[in-house]
């Protein structure tokens, strides 16, 4: 029997998940056979899709999603005869810590004791021990073992997350082995679940050059873990996933020709060149830090693929100098609507603001202000009713900024109980519809990108993260402009 849950005494635990409940579910082996059992958990959980209600049998390549968010894939191997199954690879047994050869990766990564056959055994991609599940969210691999009695664990000390490996790198691999002789008999590195070097060297020292593994430089983040073995084969214990980015050539600076200079000073320096593009984890974790300026501590899914090429896509209409400047003209007015008067997160409207007009505050169809709203709108629910003689459109944009504030607080409060991000990707929709749209997205909606279908808001949210994260990163992109919250750091 393993249990699955969020504290750490379950077989296999997901720490971080707060969809996962404590005690959330159980595998149990039996005969031949692996069955999972749901253990009344507050957000469920789907095998393949289906929801598990009480037992349900696994079946190889089963994918276990636990709350909504996290996943286990299944494998199951059946052992076919008494032989002993391999040992380490030869890499291993020459005390060097090379990579494997293609054939090796397959058919040398398990490592294990000769045990009976006939007997199905539970996997996951291939390695371990009695049960060993990978788990996968956005690329993040998480190993939990069992069946050593060995209490080594270790830890990743020269790899930092986000980093982009360029060349070669050592990564260094501290080890806490309290035993009186030592109990761990060497390591092995994995990236994505897949086993790239193993060394019985101790102290533990991975060469790894990014040149080797080409197919991983594709500018997405990947999971890099190193899990222990003792000498009879078993695996210990796994490090934390750490999310890295590998890249396997130099990426060449564009060339200093006069037109190039003069192309790029076109409209007074307003837009900065990038010289290279930003990959998928840079933009995973300026959006994970954007998050931090909003009071709510809601949780989300910010490692989609997809997702993150879109708003990396995006900040390109962003990507301009003087929007600090233009902003700070209206510092005082949305300082005091959204947060003096309404209690709302200075950065959600200035951060709004930018992502519908850039601080240009002129008409565009029937909207108005800097929040791109429709007079009539505002008219015909009061938005406007502390505007006095002032419209959407008065240059003070005092109107504007009370407006949409005012809108803004009933929708983050009156309909998406405290949730900014629903609330930017429903902006434009009267309180009534936005109640509608919000009924119709899944129970657990923390994937904000599988969660949201329909186009206008996937856009509005998109414009919402690409223009938080290149005005809280200006050189990130080139720009010579301040952070945006500059002009509102003494409310954070």
């Amino acid at each position: 029997m393993t249990t699955v849950g969020r504290t750490s005494d379950n077989g296999i635990s997901f720490p971080d998940d707060s969809n996962v409940s404590r005690y959330h579910a159980e595998i149990e082996s039996r005969e031949d056979e692996y069955w999972i059992k749901d253990l009344g958990s507050s957000n469920g959980t789907s095998v393949g899709g289906a929801s598990v209600d009480g037992e349900m049998l696994l079946k190889d390549g089963d994918e276990i999603v636990l709350g909504g968010s996290s996943r286990i894939s299944i494998e199951i191997q059946k052992e076919e005869s008494n032989a002993p199954a391999s040992s380490l690879p030869t890499a291993v047994d020459n005390n060097e810590s090379e990579p494997l050869a293609e054939d090796q990766t397959e058919s040398a990564e398990t490592i294990e004791e000769q045990k009976p056959s006939s007997r199905n055994k539970l996997l996951a991609a291939g390695a371990g021990i009695g049960l060993i599940a990978i788990l996968a969210v956005g690329g993040i691999a998480f190993y939990a073992t069992r069946g050593s009695s060995c209490p080594a664990t270790a830890v990743i000390d020269s790899i930092e997350a986000g980093e982009t490996i360029v060349g070669e790198k050592s990564i260094d691999v501290t080890i806490n082995d309290d035993t009186d002789e030592g109990c761990v008999a060497g390591a092995i590195l994995y990236v994505d679940a897949k086993q790239i070097m193993a060394t019985k060297d101790i102290p533990v020292v991975f060469k790894l050059n990014s040149n080797d593994i080409p197919e991983y430089a594709d500018g997405l983040p990947h999971s890099l873990n190193v899990v222990l073995f003792n000498e009879e084969g078993e695996l210990i214990s796994a490090t934390k996933s750490t999310e890295v980015a590998f890249e396997t050539r130099q990426v060449a600076k564009p060339e200093d020709k006069k037109s190039d200079v003069a192309e790029n000073q076109k409209d007074n320096d307003k837009t900065a060149p990038v010289e290279k593009e930003l990959s998928l984890i840079d933009i995973s974790n300026m959006s994970k830090d954007l998050l931090k300026q909003f009071s709510g501590n809601k949780a989300y899914n910010l490692t989609d693929q997809q997702f993150l090429k879109e708003v990396r896509k995006k900040t390109a209409d962003y990507a301009a100098n003087g929007y600090y400047e233009r902003a700070a003209k209206y510092r005082d007015v949305i300082n005091i609507a959204f947060v003096r008067e309404n209690n709302l997160d200075a950065s959600f409207g200035f951060i709004l603001a930018m992502s519908r007009s850039k601080f240009t505050p002129t008409n565009q169809g029937g909207d108005e202000g800097l929040w791109r709203m429709n007079p009539a709108f505002a008219q015909a629910n009061s938005y406007n009713g502390l505007c006095g003689t002032e419209t959407l459109s008065d240059p003070s944009q005092n109107c504007a900024a009370r407006a949409a504030a005012l809108y803004l607080k009933n929708m983050v409060y009156g309909v998406f109980d405290g949730d900014m991000i629903y609330t930017a990707a429903a902006f434009g929709k009267s309180p009534a519809d936005a109640s509608i749209w919000r009924s119709a997205l899944p129970a657990n909606h923390t994937n904000v990108w599988t969660s949201i279908k329909t186009a206008q808001e996937r856009d509005n949210m998109i414009n919402f993260f690409a223009a938080g994260i290149v005005t809280e990163n200006p050189q990130k992109f080139g720009l010579k402009d301040k952070p945006l919250s500059e002009l509102y750091r003494l409310t954070l």
